[in-house]
């Protein structure tokens, strides 16, 4: 399989989610592992997920350097072959300081059981005090598919790049209803979640969510950049 299928991979994942709103600012990666390769595609510091093209997505070596080209990337990058590493399970990471997960991550816990997709995290989220790999290790378990660092933003991870877009799509909404819903509102009991991780499983949920995510992508561009259209 081409490099070059990856290097689309990781551009349709920072158009989707620029068009979740999620892509506004300078900051936050993708990246997309190529299989059976000490290397992975990530997107350049200097343009937003909005403005992406092929050109802005370099391919990287599992030590943090560029194999092509002399882009600037993100000083905070090294947690990406630092997860590769130690998971090879993991075939695609995100992380994003959106609105609602960076405000999840400023009270420095994971998601509230409230609604069937906060089941996805339930059990599954690592709080990590940094962004570097020093930090993540130890607070990551296996089978952990997020990683929120306080005051910060998160990291959704998974076994491709749908899944782990799909997934951060789906955490912001998760923050957001923490973060809006009241404190001692009733959680979600346990048994009651696991029977809906069941039921998400068998819907194929994430998948959708990817192909939902590219075609608001397509939707949303003008030309030139992804212009969003969220719900405030």
């Amino acid at each position: 399989m081409s490099y070059e299928v990856h290097r689309k991979e990781a551009l349709d994942a920072c158009h989707g989610l620029a068009a979740y709103g999620l892509g506004s600012g300078i900051g936050g990666h993708v990246s997309v592992r190529v299989p059976g390769e000490e290397l992975y595609f990530s997107n350049a510091l200097d343009k937003t997920f909005e403005e992406m093209t092929l050109d802005d997505i370099l391919l990287l070596d599992f030590e943090g350097r560029l194999v092509e080209g002399d882009r600037a990337i993100s000083p905070g990058i090294g947690f990406h072959q630092g997860i590769y590493k130690l998971r090879p399970d993991c075939g695609a990471i995100v992380h994003t300081h959106g609105h609602w997960i960076t405000a999840q991550s400023a009270l420095g816990r994971p998601t509230r059981n409230l609604h069937n997709l906060c089941t996805y995290f339930h059990g599954h989220t690592a709080i990590a005090p940094d962004d570097d790999i020093e930090a993540i290790a130890p607070a990551m378990k296996d089978g952990d598919i997020a990683i929120i660092i306080p005051w910060h933003g998160a990291i959704t991870m998974g076994q491709d790049i749908a899944e782990a877009a799909a997934l951060h799509v789906t955490l912001d909404y998760a923050c957001r209803l923490d973060i809006q819903v009241p404190q001692d509102a009733p959680i979600m009991p346990d048994d009651h979640a696991a029977t809906i991780q069941g039921l998400l499983a068998k819907a194929n949920y994430l998948q959708l969510t990817w192909d939902l995510m590219k075609r608001k992508a397509a939707r949303a561009h003008d030309g030139q950049v992804i212009v969003p259209n969220v719900a405030a």
